[in-house]
């Protein structure tokens, strides 16, 4: 029974809310990928970048602001602020030249599904397979896909056009994984919820029972303090 309480607090640290992270994955993996195949892969490349330097300027703004409405303001705070304006002002360049950055976009959009591919592998090893998750070796295999196909876009010389392509089909293949992953930790969490309760350690149900045992309590003292 301890060991069914292990697995619901593994599979409760498990935040299936990143789940609109991997949907904005698969769309954006869509995109690129027709986009491409219709011969508008440059197109949204460009407005890809512009779209994350649009981001760092908004990051530096927001860090100019705190900045600005705190008022005693420390070390720490200087080089927050500093560190943001050099984002923002990286963001700004990138609005106005993206060329550059879509030069090496192959190794920006590998390394992020490197590092997301990794994260679905540890989760589904670390968390489902040890919370009894059913069929968790489904997102395994398209987190070592993803892992692969991440690698590929970083060191293989694809001609634009194809390496657009393998990027757009790697976002739809860590997508999946990471959806695949909240559907297995949101079945896991709900069976180890069943097994605890079963067990009479459902912890709502606990917290319920430990209110009305002090409600009871307190109505014993009363009851002797009156009878006193």
């Amino acid at each position: 029974m301890a060991k069914n309480k292990k697995n619901k607090r593994s599979i409760d640290t498990y935040n299936a809310g990143s789940v609109i992270v991997d949907i904005v994955m698969l769309i954006l993996g869509f995109v690129f990928l027709i986009n491409t195949i219709m011969g508008k892969g440059d197109q949204v490349a460009s407005i890809f970048v512009r779209a994350i330097g649009g981001i760092l300027i908004a990051v530096g703004v927001l860090s100019a602001i705190t900045f600005l409405i705190k008022k005693e303001k420390e070390l720490f705070d200087w080089v927050i602020m500093i560190f943001g304006a050099a984002i923002g002002v990286f963001g700004i360049v990138i609005v106005i030249r993206p060329e550059p950055v879509i030069s090496i976009i192959n190794w920006i959009m590998g390394l992020i599904i490197i590092v997301y591919a990794i994260v679905i592998i540890f989760t589904t090893l670390g968390i489902l397979r040890p919370s009894g998750a059913n069929y968790w070796g489904f997102s395994l295999i398209f987190g070592l896909v993803a892992l692969v196909l991440g690698f590929l876009v970083i060191f293989c010389n694809f001609a634009t056009k194809i390496l657009m392509i393998v990027i757009g089909i790697t976002l739809i293949v860590g997508a999946i994984g990471g959806i695949a992953n909240a559907i297995l930790a949101a079945q896991a969490r709900k069976a180890a919820r069943k097994v605890l309760k079963a067990a009479g350690l459902d912890p709502v149900e606990g917290s319920g029972d430990k209110v009305q045992d002090n409600t009871d309590a307190g109505s014993s003292d009363g009851d002797d303090v009156t009878k006193f």
